[in-house]
C-alpha cells in the first residue's frame, strides 16, 4: 500500500487543490430540492465522489445529505467519517482563501486541514487496500458529511437510512487518539433597547472572530491598544485586529470582540450602550475559561473553554451567541444557571440553547487501542490517548473515536486564516488511515 499511496501522491495533491476551490461553506447558499445544504456543498460531495470513483470505488449519494465511499464486504462495518463544509473565510488571508495556493510545501485555502484534506486522505487509503487487493472481513464506508461545521442533519439522516457502522473513526481532530470529547454548548442573549451602536460581528458560533468593527453615534476616543491586538480609529468607527481561531482552542487566537468590549468601555456613548457595554466587558474580560462567569472547571476530561463569538448592536438592541466546552464534571444545567443569572442581571434574555454532551470510548477497546498502535509505530512515539473540547462526528455514533490529524505538539491552523497542510502530513495521513483500515478490517 505504502507504495501506491507515494506514487499517486502527486494526483491527491492535485485532487484537493480543485475541492478547496469549490467554496462549500455550510449553508452558504439556500436549500435546494436534492441539495438541502446548498449548491456550493452539494458541488464539492459530488466532485469528491466523481474520486472516488475514478479511483475504481463504489460511490453513491444519500438524498443530498451526505456521500458514501465503500469497498470491502462482511456483515460489520468499519466507518470513517470526514466532512466537506467548510466554515466561512473571514479575514486576514495572505493569499485568497479559495485558490488552493501551493507555497513552500504547503497547500494553503479554507477546507485544506478541515476537512477536505483528510476526507480524500480517507478515499486514497480505501482505494490503495483495493489495489493492494486486500481481503476484507468488514465492509469500509468513507462517510462524507456536508454539515458538520453548524450541525450533523447529515450524519444523522445516513444513520437513519444505513444504521450504525460497528466501529468508525473521524480524521478531524489531532493525533494520536481522541477517546473523550467534552460537552459542548451554544447559548443565545439577547437585550432589547434603541442601541445607537452598529456592530456585525461573527461568522459561526464556533469560529473566534479576528476582525470586529463597530460604528458609533459620536466621535471615537483613541486610547491604548489592549496588548497583542491592532486598533484603528476613523472619525466615529473602530476596527480591532486580533487572531481568529477554532471556539475549543482560544489559547492561540485573540478575540476582537472582546478587545472591542474593552475599548468601548472609555467611549462617550449613551447611557444605555455604556451600560451594555460595560457589563459585558466586566463578565467577558479577557478570559479563555469563563472564570469571570464562575464556570472554570478542570477534571481528567479537559478544561472549560468560553468565547463570545458573534455580536449584533442595531437598533432594536444587542444580540450574542457563546460557545463553551465544558469537562464531565460541569453539568449544563449548572452552567445555564449561571450565565441566566450573570446575564439577567445586565438585562439579557437567553433565547436559543443547542447542547451536545460529551463522548468517550475507553483506552482498552479494540478501536483505540489499535489506532494508538498505528500512530506510536508510524510516529515513532508512545502516546497516550487524549480528551478534547472539540466536537468531531465521533460523538454521533456508538463507537467512534477521532484518529488525526493535527500532529502531537503542532498548532492547529482550524478555523483560521491561511489554513493549511502541507503535502507530507497528507501523505502521513493516507498512511495512517490505509494501516488502520488493514488492521480492523481486512482478514
Amino acid at each position: 500500500m505504502k507504495n501506491w499511496i507515494e506514487q499517486t501522491l502527486p494526483a491527491q495533491v492535485e485532487d484537493l487543490k480543485a475541492l478547496v476551490r469549490i467554496p462549500s461553506v455550510s449553508r452558504g447558499d439556500p436549500a435546494e430540492p436534492g441539495k438541502p445544504f446548498g449548491k456550493t456543498v452539494y458541488e464539492a460531495l459530488q466532485a469528491t465522489l466523481a474520486i472516488a470513483r475514478r479511483l475504481g470505488l463504489k460511490a453513491w449519494d444519500v438524498d443530498g445529505y451526505c456521500g458514501v465511499v465503500e469497498y470491502g464486504e462482511g456483515e460489520e462495518t468499519l466507518g470513517i467519517l470526514a466532512h466537506l463544509d467548510v466554515v466561512p473565510e473571514g479575514e486576514g488571508w495572505s493569499v485568497p482563501p479559495y485558490a488552493a495556493t501551493e507555497k513552500d510545501g504547503r497547500i494553503i485555502g479554507r477546507g485544506t486541514l478541515d476537512d477536505k484534506s483528510p476526507a480524500l486522505s480517507a478515499i486514497y487509503a480505501l482505494a490503495a487496500a483495493k489495489e493492494c487487493g486486500l481481503k476484507m472481513k468488514r465492509r469500509v464506508r468513507v462517510i462524507l458529511g456536508c454539515d458538520e461545521e453548524i450541525g450533523s442533519l447529515g450524519v444523522e439522516h445516513y444513520l437513519k437510512v444505513e444504521g450504525q457502522p460497528t466501529l468508525a473513526f473521524t480524521p478531524d481532530a489531532e493525533y494520536p487518539v481522541v477517546n473523550s470529547e467534552m460537552g459542548i454548548m451554544h447559548t443565545t442573549y439577547e437585550k432589547h433597547y434603541p442601541s445607537s451602536l452598529r456592530i456585525d460581528c461573527g461568522t459561526a458560533a464556533n469560529v473566534i472572530p479576528g476582525v470586529i468593527r463597530a460604528e458609533l453615534p459620536c466621535k471615537a476616543v483613541p486610547i491604548h491598544a489592549p496588548s497583542g491586538y491592532t486598533v484603528t480609529y476613523d472619525e466615529n468607527r473602530i476596527t480591532v485586529e486580533g487572531r481568529g481561531g477554532h471556539a475549543s482552542m482560544p489559547e492561540f487566537a485573540k478575540n476582537a470582540l472582546q478587545a472591542l468590549l474593552k475599548i468601548l468601555t472609555a467611549q462617550p456613548l449613551p447611557e444605555a450602550d455604556k451600560e451594555t457595554v460595560r457589563a459585558l466587558h466586566a463578565l467577558w474580560q479577557f478570559d479563555l475559561h469563563g472564570e469571570t462567569l464562575g464556570v472554570d472547571v478542570t477534571d481528567e476530561s479537559g478544561r472549560t473553554t468560553y468565547s463570545p463569538d458573534v455580536i449584533r448592536f442595531d437598533e432594536n438592541g444587542v444580540r450574542f451567541i457563546a460557545d463553551c466546552r465544558h469537562p464531565f464534571t460541569a453539568k449544563a444545567e449548572d452552567l445555564l444557571k449561571k450565565w441566566d443569572d450573570a446575564y439577567g442581571k445586565a438585562g439579557f434574555v437567553r433565547t436559543e440553547t443547542t447542547i451536545k454532551p460529551g463522548h468517550f470510548i475507553p483506552a482498552d477497546s479494540e478501536l483505540v487501542s489499535t489506532l494508538m498502535n498505528i500512530y506510536n509505530e508510524l510516529n515513532g512515539s508512545d502516546s497516550k490517548p487524549l480528551s478534547m473540547g472539540g466536537g468531531t462526528y465521533a460523538r454521533e455514533m456508538e463507537n467512534a473515536v477521532a484518529f488525526g490529524i493535527v500532529r502531537e505538539g503542532e498548532e492547529s491552523m482550524c478555523h483560521m486564516p491561511d489554513e493549511s497542510i502541507s503535502i507530507e502530513d497528507i501523505r502521513f495521513n493516507t498512511m495512517c488511515m490505509a494501516e488502520a483500515i488493514r488492521r480492523l478490517a481486512a482478514e
